[in-house]
């Protein structure tokens, strides 16, 4: 039975953190794909926002304990790209230069 129980917490964990990661995808690939700079702002704002009451869910069900802090930080990523605070790398570039060198 206790390993039932198990089982289903890490497909639970493995849900949870996979809905936050394609929340946080959103505006990292609006970066990316030249999407008007105030709207992938809005769109990091939001998922952030969406991110932080998933772990905040994560956190009261007991299913992400010591995890909460690579969550945190892909939060922070997240927020300061989509602000334009850092600079993400443009893969576009990178492929296009890679594409170049054959």
């Amino acid at each position: 039975m206790s390993e039932k129980k198990k089982s289903g917490t890490i497909g639970r964990k493995f849900k949870l953190f996979a809905g936050i990661f394609l929340v946080l995808l959103v505006p990292m690939v609006m970066d990316q794909a030249d999407v008007d700079r105030e709207a992938v702002q809005w769109a990091g704002r939001v998922s952030s926002g969406i991110t932080v009451l998933l772990t905040v869910y994560g956190l009261m069900a007991k299913l992400f304990k010591t995890f909460v802090f690579v969550v945190i930080g892909l939060i922070g990523l997240v927020f300061l790209v989509s602000e334009g605070h850092v600079k993400a790398p443009r893969l576009k570039d990178a492929f296009a230069a890679r594409h170049d060198d054959k």
